[in-house]
């Protein structure tokens, strides 16, 4: 997804998306269901496959949005080149 950025009273504006949306209402869809499943079988919490797949999710989510930062700030350091 190509993401247009601007320089608008000397700030960078970011044109805005649904995108991060979409992603916290699955990210929180998610853990609330997995959270769900631990708080009614609790026994999961030592299963390392269950662990694994939680840490996977969680981490999958995490690097969306930081590779959305990244993004952003790789734009405003061109923008301050130019």
């Amino acid at each position: 997804m190509r993401r247009s950025f601007y320089v608008e009273d000397g700030q960078l504006i970011q044109e805005g998306s649904a995108l991060p949306l979409v992603i916290m209402l699955t990210n929180f869809l998610v853990k609330y269901i997995l959270n769900v499943i631990l708080a009614i079988h609790p026994v999961l919490y030592t299963q390392m496959n269950f662990n694994i797949f939680y840490g996977i999710v969680s981490g999958f989510t995490v690097g969306l949005f930081f590779g959305g930062i990244y993004k952003t700030l790789t734009a405003k350091k061109e923008f301050l080149k130019s």
